[in-house]
């Protein structure tokens, strides 16, 4: 079976002692890094289920911008306290495109979740159109994704290079196991991979200005020669209700299951 969480290095050069530096100044924010030598050793995290034991659903991938370092040490995404939710969620939308495994996501008893749930998402355990990929676009975890590119502030030109890898290594993932959907969870890595300029959601205000317009076009169902990309809710987000007390995470999720498969229809 394939695996989620994997070791990775990266070389840092004449850099290593500053990066270094930073790192044990902040311990918490960088938890997990590891620099030995002039190399940074980490873990990181990926959900890829086997595609030819589901040929006929469809790849959907979830993106992110980088892994926290508690969830890389429990070993399933998004399994620090403020993140699980996503979870509870996910589990939460039309059963006509997800059904998890009764009681897979147990919020109480976490410990006993993560398990079941890596198995569950790795196998592709669950009653769904689609077959789930989880990535990060940067395999680097840090508490926060703008502590990311904190790092390497004083190596500017380590940066650009993890920028071109991660790149390189996201469209590969798409071009392997033919995936035509993404969803993406972070305003600036939709930014990155699809060159617009959308401004995202940091209100309750404005996602309720947005889910009343009829031309969503502009924030999903972008098209890079074939490849779907659309922009969700941040994360961070996934507990906002609108007035009926219903979770926006989980409406736009389904809003944008419902748009993938009218475009496959076409």
């Amino acid at each position: 079976m394939r695996q989620i969480i994997v070791s990775r290095r990266l070389k840092l050069g004449s850099s290593f002692i500053k990066i270094k530096n930073e790192i044990e100044t902040d311990s918490r924010r960088y938890a997990g890094l590891k620099v030995t030598g002039d190399t940074l050793v980490y873990r990181t995290e990926r959900i890829y289920p086997d595609r030819s034991e589901h040929p006929q659903r469809i790849p959907v991938l979830f993106l992110f911008s980088n892994p926290h370092p508690d969830s890389v040490a429990c070993g399933l995404f998004l399994s620090e306290p403020y993140s699980r939710a996503f979870w509870q969620r996910l589990s939460e939308i039309d059963k006509d495109y997800l059904r998890l495994p009764r009681g897979a996501v147990n919020l109480e008893c976490w410990d006993k979740s993560i398990p079941r749930l890596r198995q569950i998402m790795l196998k592709g355990d669950y009653e769904s159109p689609f077959l789930f990929y989880f990535h990060c676009l940067y395999p680097i975890p840090t508490s926060k994704p703008e502590d990311l590119r904190g790092l390497f502030r004083s190596a500017p030109h380590i940066w650009g290079k993890i920028e071109k890898s991660s790149s390189r290594r996201l469209f590969k993932l798409i071009e392997d196991e033919q995936i035509k959907h993404v969803v993406v969870f972070n305003v600036g890595v939709f930014r990155t991979i699809t060159k617009t300029k959308v401004k995202g959601w940091g209100k309750k205000e404005a996602i309720d200005q947005f889910l009343k317009t009829a031309d969503k076009q502009k924030y999903w169902g972008v098209d890079l020669k074939g490849l779907h990309i659309y922009l969700s809710l941040h994360t961070r987000a996934k507990n906002w209700k609108d007035n009926k007390g219903q979770y926006y995470f989980t409406r736009f999720l389904d809003l944008i299951f419902a748009r993938i498969k009218e475009t496959i229809r076409r």
